[in-house]
């Protein structure tokens, strides 16, 4: 993303979650974490697990998407989320 602000003069961003996405989904509603392992791990689950943990070498989705949010509004980067609905 950083070589697209770069070198674009506008960025616009298809398909990412929004920060809030884990917030906003009923706690029911259950999606895997790998779209080819329909019963692994919960994504949200692991998000947050990500998140918090101190061993390893782990990606803070959670993390990410809020320095996004942050570029969003700094670098004019657009982001289009799906609905889902």
């Amino acid at each position: 993303m950083v070589i697209a602000v770069e070198l674009c003069d506008h960025v616009h961003v298809y398909g990412m979650v929004p920060p809030d996405y884990c917030s906003q989904r009923p706690r029911l509603q259950r999606m895997p974490y790998h779209y080819y392992e329909p019963k692994g791990p919960d994504e949200c689950v692991t998000y947050i697990q990500n998140e918090h943990s101190r061993k390893g070498n782990h990606h803070r989705f959670i993390t990410e998407k809020r320095v996004f949010s942050s570029w969003a509004q700094l670098y004019g980067i657009t982001f289009s989320h799906p609905s889902w609905t």
